[in-house]
């Protein structure tokens, strides 16, 4: 039996290719933060200060790799990995809007915008920051078709109805509209 062990190791990485895609949709689903970490549930009953919403875009590519074909006898095995390509999006976000099925509160009946009372979870770390703020910054930090990954969290109780679907209306810079529906929740 014969074995090859090599020292020097050409991963054949790159060139790294900037992957255009472009939003198609929106699923949107309900996250309780009272455990540890915020987790996708389905339970109908989420205290109102541990509530939040994971929005995915559902996305389809415009340029896609082509797979690198070796040929040889011998099937290469690298202890290496290289990074990933560079997604991008074609379309930047304009707007995002949160809408209620019911009443909110006093200031917010139902139908009314309520993004200023959810703040995002940025990617890098756990800080939180309003939505039109992390708009303005999410050109520079948008390598991905998940945005709003760790999730956007109401900052506010209810105080009217306490049963609510919150629509998300994402704005996009080529007009167009994507919207997706939470399931009904109980905000205690």
């Amino acid at each position: 039996m014969v074995q090859l062990i090599t020292a020097c190791v050409d991963c054949k990485c790159g060139p790294y290719r900037t992957i255009l895609f472009t939003n198609k949709g929106l699923s949107i689903k309900n996250l309780d933060s009272n455990l540890p970490q915020p987790a996708v549930t389905s339970a109908g009953i989420i205290p109102s200060a541990k509530y939040g919403i994971q929005v995915q875009h559902l996305t389809e590519e415009v340029a896609l790799r082509k797979p690198q074909i070796y040929w040889g006898l011998i099937q290469s095995a690298y202890a290496c990995s290289c990074p990933g390509d560079y997604l991008k999006s074609k379309e930047e976000i304009v707007s995002v809007k949160i809408i209620s099925n019911n009443d909110f509160d006093t200031n917010h009946p139902k139908g009314s915008e309520l993004s200023s009372i959810f703040m995002v979870k940025r990617y890098y770390n756990d800080d939180l920051s309003s939505i039109n703020d992390y708009l303005k910054t999410l050109k520079l930090e948008y390598q991905s078709n998940y945005p709003f990954q760790k999730g956007i969290f109401l900052q506010v109780a209810p105080t009217i109805a306490k049963k609510h679907k919150f629509k998300i209306a994402i704005t996009l810079t080529d007009g167009r509209i994507l919207e997706a529906e939470t399931t009904e929740v109980e905000l205690t």
